[in-house]
């Protein structure tokens, strides 16, 4: 993992934006690099950044909300209503690109803040919500947060303080640097492991206890047994003798249903036999009339359905007879139109080529009309837009008069224009344009000197404002110590008043009697005597005395006293502040001040001393208005061309009226109407139409004539053939013999109801006999018993099944949990036996690294971590020092870290004997060794150093120089410190510098 980029905004003390590129100069030539700046300028801020960025937290605030950030006061910049960081990373799945960013709303409040995760290569910003962003990160770059700030970003107060602390509390720092916590956790999970394990036998055997007592003796459980066989031997009895008496019933229910159906069969035969003789009577003669006509209802019908066709042809023929004497008559009125509007004879033998050729006439004189109207109306825009900027009006009807206004127009242009040219000389000018711009050049200068001037004398009169100020707040200054001095002098003297006072309210709390206590008493409270909560002789109120009284309004006094000096001094410290920064802002003035009269003097360097204000307005005026006439020179130049060019216009346009007119009146001799086109299409497609129709309408007539004279000779055969055959049938007329035949459906439905009683009577006398049969057949079998009387007897029989039936059931349920308890007590002694075997591994677990507090494996997993960081510790301490190497200490040396002296024969020392510079130097081969432990598994190629480095002498620091810069040439690392030291500075040409201004306001700037 390597950071490439850096972006932010607004963080800390660090205003606006600001961005770091690793990849580019000067990082690429030298990946050592420092970030300096005075103390509290905001070095650490650009940390802050970075693990801002990447995992929403910061090392001195950890994790942020956005009610944090209100609360701290912390990373958004003060007075600045929004904030971003952004880091650029690469990691073995590619580039990417993490941001933090947060807003203030229109309603002054922050809003929530934002983070995402943009892939650099794709240019796409993962689909994440912002609480997925961190983890996202900790899986790109391989570690979570507490390893990315071990192990890129190293903070030497951690390391400092490792070296130094006793066994157990290194154990704990060791444990949280290196994040091995886990190893307690396994300790305390191993021993509640067991605990568990132990305590689920317990409960197995406790549950073998509960399930024995739910069982029943022996001898009893073999009593229950024979009783149960007893029961189900009466119960099959009973069971027998309920079938017998069912089936009785059912017998005896069955014949009584027979007897009183065969009742009801021989009412419902009587019915049936009466309905079908009514029937008979009444709708049975019209069956036999209609069935009688059955040979000649068809011919019948056709009769008269031949009437009918005779009928319709009838009214199609006067129809037809009326249509073509309209169409005649519409014909003359189109041979009229023709005439009169047209001037054309209709009825002429040659009409078609008549048309045709007028036709073609009128719509050559049409094309011509109208391409001389498109050319009119083509020019009478032109001209109207060539117009627009003369206050001149084109007048359509009669062009002449705004041909006459243009020349008018023209003539006054040309006055005007001789006399720019006699004013001004414009006319003796080669380039207009050059002479524009060579005024406007002009004009900057004198503007830019009028600036200056008038800033300059803003400048003085800040100055003057400043200094009145500076006086002011000096006079105040002056006056403040007296201020403060009376104010500490009145406090000493409340001070020794309240000493007093205190003092005797102990004399007076030392004598206190009986009595006193006694007016002290309060309802509910304990006695400070016999801690009695019942008080019978206190019959009065408590009071304050007045001792505390004065006591409590002294405090009170003191404390007024003390804030009033606190705002007092506070006030003198602003002012003195406010006094700095007044000077410091007249001192900025008196440069611009300087500045704005170096650029008048560059500007006017041969007449500074003559030049005035009121000069450069004057110059001013004059230029402003030359460079004004010249631009109108230059448009009336402009508009004389174009005017010449509309006088040309719109005579052409007043010739294509004159055309256009005499076209309309050559066409106005040969059409009377409006529209040409729509007229004579319309005329000829009614003259063609009504052609057509007559055509139609004659040899319709000629067909239905024909039609009609079959259809009544077809009629006229069929009355010849059906007179004799109705005539034999009583029939005089075929009308009458219409009348008696029935429509089809009232003849379906008398045949099936003479059908349905036929065939209902005749199924009433099968199901009377197949009744009586069965009645016969069941009287052997019905039992002597009533229906009461079986049904009594049953339902005795049920309830002793049912009573034998419970006691059954509840002897099965007893004989079934003893089968159930026995099983389960044995499938839990299986169980027991089976987990006391698998418990023993985890009693061996537990005994080797378990406790409750987890410190037995913890311990031995930190001093294993422990020799594993010394040793990666001591590679980096050879580059930084060849006298000492760290070991663990012995059982009877000091709990601290042992330094072995080389140069004293390997004598083993505490790190504590060491001096602040060995201390860091070790405390530096520690951070270093445990960036390797962190990374074993990631490639980390960016590394940044916090303080420490002021400790060193020169020739240490340019050691430890020597060895960071070999570290990062040997791993390719981007290396950055922070630090305020000097040396450090002139020896590391890269740099981020960070400087503070006088506003609380720190910025950016890099260098190398």
């Amino acid at each position: 993992m390597k950071i490439l980029q850096l972006s932010f905004k607004n963080i800390n003390s660090l205003k606006g934006e600001h961005h770091i590129d690793f990849t580019q100069s000067p990082f690429i030539q030298n990946n050592l690099f420092a970030i300096t700046g005075p103390t509290g300028s905001g070095k650490t801020s650009l940390l802050d950044a970075i693990s801002l960025a990447l995992f929403n937290q910061v090392p001195r605030l950890g994790k942020l909300s956005t009610s944090e950030v209100i609360k701290k006061g912390a990373i958004l910049t003060r007075n600045q209503t929004d904030a971003y960081a952004q880091v650029s990373y690469s990691c073995e799945k590619g580039i990417f690109a993490s941001r933090w960013e947060i807003s203030t709303a229109r309603t002054g409040n922050l809003r929530d803040y934002e983070m995402r995760i943009i892939s650099v290569k794709e240019d796409k910003t993962l689909d994440l919500k912002k609480s997925e962003v961190p983890h996202c990160n900790e899986k790109l770059i391989g570690l979570n947060y507490e390893q990315f700030i071990k192990s890129v970003v190293l903070a030497q107060g951690e390391f400092a303080k490792f070296l130094q602390v006793d066994k157990k509390e290194r154990g704990a720092l060791l444990e949280k640097i290196t994040g091995t916590g886990i190893y307690r956790q396994l300790g305390q999970l191993a021993y509640r492991k067991y605990g568990e394990l132990e305590k689920e036998i317990q409960q197995q055997k406790n549950k073998i206890n509960t399930l024995s007592e739910q069982l029943i003796a022996d001898d009893e459980f073999k009593l229950k047994q024979e009783e149960a066989a007893q029961k189900k031997i009466y119960k099959e009895k009973l069971t027998e003798k309920i079938d017998i008496l069912k089936e009785q019933k059912r017998i005896k229910e069955k014949s009584q249903a027979i007897l009183k159906n065969l009742n009801e069969t021989e009412k419902k035969l009587k019915e049936h036999n009466l309905n079908l003789e009514n029937f008979n009577k009444e709708e049975g003669l019209t069956l036999e009339k209609h069935l009688a006509l059955q040979e000649t209802a068809a011919k019948i019908n056709e009769e008269k359905n031949l009437f009918d066709r005779i009928k319709e042809y009838n009214d199609k023929i006067n129809d037809i007879q009326n249509s073509i004497q309209q169409n005649q008559e519409k014909r003359v009125e189109n041979q009229n139109h023709f005439q009169t509007i047209f001037n054309l004879n209709s009825s002429s033998s040659d009409f078609g080529n008549q048309l045709q050729q007028y036709k073609e006439h009128i719509r050559k004189l049409e094309s011509n009309r109208q391409k001389t109207l498109n050319d009119f109306k083509s020019l009478v825009n032109q001209i109207t837009f060539n117009l627009e900027p003369f206050p001149i009006a084109l007048k359509t009807k009669n062009p002449q008069l705004t041909k006459a206004e243009t020349e008018d127009f023209f003539g006054k242009n040309q006055v005007e224009l001789k006399a720019l040219e006699q004013k001004f000389g414009f006319d003796t000018i080669n380039d207009l344009d050059h002479e524009d711009h060579q005024i406007t050049l002009r004009l900057n200068k004198i503007r830019q000197g009028e600036l200056n001037y008038l800033r300059f004398l803003d400048i003085q009169k800040d100055i003057k404002q400043k200094q009145k100020e500076k006086l002011i707040k000096e006079k105040s200054i002056a006056s403040s110590p007296q201020t403060i001095t009376i104010a500490k002098n009145e406090i000493e003297k409340l001070e020794l008043q309240l000493d007093i006072e205190e003092k005797q309210e102990k004399i007076a709390f030392l004598q206190k009697k009986l009595s006193h206590y006694r007016e002290e008493l309060q309802t509910g409270e304990p006695c400070p005597l016999c801690g009695s909560l019942d008080h019978p002789f206190a019959n009065h109120t408590p009071v304050q005395k007045t001792e505390e009284k004065v006591i409590a309004t002294l405090k009170e006094k003191i404390k007024d006293q003390q804030q009033q000096l606190t705002e007092q001094q506070t006030e003198l410290k602003v002012a003195k502040e406010e006094l700095k920064a007044i000077d410091t802002t007249i001192q900025t003035k008196q440069k611009e001040l300087n500045a704005e009269r170096q650029k008048f003097e560059q500007l006017f360097s041969k007449d500074i001393h003559q030049i005035r204000a009121n000069d450069l307005t004057n110059s001013i005026n004059l230029l402003e208005e030359r460079q004004e006439k010249l631009k109108r020179y230059k448009s009336i130049k402009q508009q004389q061309k174009a005017l010449k060019k509309l006088i040309e216009d719109i005579t052409y346009l007043v010739s294509l009226l004159k055309q256009g007119k005499t076209i309309k009146e050559e066409m106005n001799q040969h059409f009377k109407g409006e529209n040409f086109e729509k007229e004579i299409d319309q005329t000829e497609k009614q003259y063609d139409k009504l052609n057509l129709e007559l055509l139609q309408l004659t040899s319709t007539q000629k067909n239905l004539k024909k039609e009609y004279n079959a259809i009544a000779e077809k009629h006229e055969n069929l009355v010849k053939v059906l007179d004799p055959q109705l005539s034999k049938l009583g029939y005089s007329t075929i009308n009458a013999a219409r009348k008696d035949i029935l429509e089809h459906s009232k003849f379906i439905e008398y045949q099936e109801k003479q059908t349905n009683l036929k065939n209902a009577i005749l199924a009433l006398k099968t199901s009377l006999k197949d009744l009586r049969n069965q009645n016969n057949e069941l009287k052997a079998e019905v039992s002597a018993l009533s229906l009461d009387e079986l049904a009594k007897l049953l339902k005795t029989h049920q309830n002793a099944l049912q009573a034998n039936d419970e006691a059954l059931i509840e002897l099965n349920r007893i004989l079934r949990n003893q089968a159930n308890f026995t099983d389960k007590i044995n499938k839990l002694k299986t169980e027991i036996n089976d987990q006391t075997k698998n418990n023993k591994r985890w009693k061996t677990m537990r005994d080797l690294i378990g406790d409750a507090t987890g410190n037995k494996f913890n311990d031995y997993a930190q001093d294993l971590t422990l020799s594993q960081l010394l040793i990666l510790a001591n590679k980096r301490l050879t580059h930084l020092t060849d006298r000492y190497k760290m070991d663990k200490p012995l059982p009877q040396e000091d709990d601290s870290l042992i330094a072995i002296d080389q140069h004293m024969g390997g004598q083993r020392r505490s790190i504590k004997t060491l001096s602040g510079g060995e201390t860091f130097l070790m405390s530096l081969a520690l951070a270093l060794a445990l960036s390797d432990l962190a990374s074993h598994k990631v490639e980390i190629n960016s590394l940044f150093i916090d303080e420490g480095f002021g400790t060193l002498d020169p020739e240490t620091l340019d050691q430890t120089l020597d060895t960071l810069e070999l570290l990062q040439a040997k791993s390719n690392k981007m290396i950055g410190i922070i630090s305020h030291v000097t040396s450090l500075k002139e020896r590391i040409s890269t740099q981020i510098q960070i400087n503070q201004n006088g506003q609380g306001y720190s910025s950016l700037k890099i260098i190398g």
